[in-house]
């Protein structure tokens, strides 16, 4: 009986855990701290093909627009536009 006890709650314990470190993306959104403009760059890189050319052009293009503007939000900016200009054709 106290070793059936012991196993649940050793089931229990890893289940817990499993759950609390479990990585996946969560519906908040994109990330916010230091992965952002690594986030953002895989998400113009898929729009563009892997054209990385074309993404440092776009960025270029917005940065004379907002020169203070960090590159994790110009990148922001930049997958916008491609979202936008695609659903408009």
């Amino acid at each position: 009986m106290l070793a059936a006890v012991v196993l649940v709650v050793l089931a229990l314990a890893r289940a817990v855990m499993l759950l609390a470190t479990r990585s996946g993306k969560t519906a908040s959104g994109p990330p916010t701290n230091r992965n952002a403009e690594r986030y953002w760059e895989q998400k113009v890189l898929d729009q563009t093909r892997g054209n990385r050319g074309a993404m440092e052009r776009a960025v270029t293009a917005r940065r004379r627009k907002h020169p203070r503007t960090s590159r994790a939000a110009l990148l922001e900016m930049v997958h916008d536009e491609y979202v936008r200009d695609r659903n408009r054709s």
